[in-house]
Order: structure tokens, then C-alpha cells, then sequence
């Protein structure tokens, strides 16, 4: 399993033993969690992994907050250890013109070892903006307000029309 750091280097996890070094070029291609094959390198003494084959990715479904970025649209995910932005763009049919702020559900739709280019994610649907009167009142970045119209038989349902994602 890929352990990212705050630096932008990496380890691959093989167990609680082990972990091979990955440096911050080959953690472009892998996120923090994601479950992957490697080749291991050794060089001077030092070993290294390079990623070769996404086994099982990290995220697949996910909460994030939209940023907009010269009329494009990213989303990072509401995790401590994911900071960079994903770009995305809106499902065909969503009825949300998205913008900064917006928390959003996506699923990510792109990743560089399943042969793409970037990581890219789609966004399937709207839930709130930060700037809610139940977020400015202290609730927790974690606490995310869904309006009772947004509840789908996806979501759990709850009468207080607040849902705390579990992380």
C-alpha cells in the first residue's frame, strides 16, 4: 500500500516490516492508500519503488471540496493526507453549475496506471456550500449538510439533514 508524506515522496508498504522508498516523480502516478505492484530498484545501496500496475485504487467514490481553476474545475478530496486537487468536470444530466467551494460527491473516472495521462474525477452530485449558516456555526469540517431535495436512496436518510461522512 503507498504511504504519501506532506513532502511528496512516498513508501510502498509491503508489510509492517518493509517499505521501499518512492520518490516524488513516481508519486505523480499513485495516491496515498492506493494498492499497487512496483518495480523495486537498488542503487548504491538504496531501494527504491516505480510504480507498474494499479491493483486496487484508493478512492473510487468519494467527498471533496470544488475549486475553480481559470474556468476549469478540480476537487480535493476531504482527506488529511490528499491535498492536491483532482481536475473534474460535472456528470452529463447534473443540474449544478459547480463553483468554488461547493462540496460535491465524485468518482474518479481517471488514473495514470490504469494508462491515462492524469488522475481525473466526475462530479455525480451537489451537496452543499461551505458558507452555510450550520458551517459558520461551528460544525465540524467533517459534518456535511445535505439538503433534504439532494437526498437520494444512495445517502443515508436522517430527519436533523445532517450527514457525518465517515472517513
Amino acid at each position: 500500500m503507498v504511504k504519501a508524506t506532506e513532502k511528496g515522496f512516498g513508501f510502498l508498504e509491503v508489510d509492517a516490516q518493509k517499505s521501499y522508498f518512492i520518490p516524488p516523480p513516481q508519486m505523480k502516478k499513485v495516491m496515498h492508500g492506493d494498492r499497487i505492484i512496483a518495480v523495486i530498484h537498488s542503487e548504491k545501496e538504496r531501494e527504491s519503488a516505480e510504480p507498474e500496475e494499479l491493483v486496487e485504487p484508493f478512492l473510487t467514490r468519494f467527498v471533496g471540496k470544488v475549486q475553480g481553476k481559470h474556468d476549469r474545475l478540480a476537487i480535493v478530496p476531504d482527506h488529511p493526507l490528499l491535498k492536491d486537487a483532482i481536475p473534474c468536470r460535472a456528470a452529463r444530466g447534473l443540474n449544478h453549475e459547480f463553483k468554488e467551494g461547493d462540496w460535491a460527491v465524485a468518482e474518479m473516472r481517471r488514473h495514470p496506471l490504469k494508462g491515462d495521462r492524469s488522475f481525473y474525477a466526475e462530479l455525480t452530485q451537489y451537496i452543499t456550500l461551505v458558507t452555510t449558516t450550520l458551517y459558520r456555526g461551528g460544525l465540524p469540517l467533517r459534518a456535511i449538510i445535505w439538503k433534504k431535495k439532494h437526498q437520494t436512496a444512495s445517502l443515508p436518510k436522517c430527519s436533523m439533514k445532517v450527514w457525518f461522512v465517515k472517513i
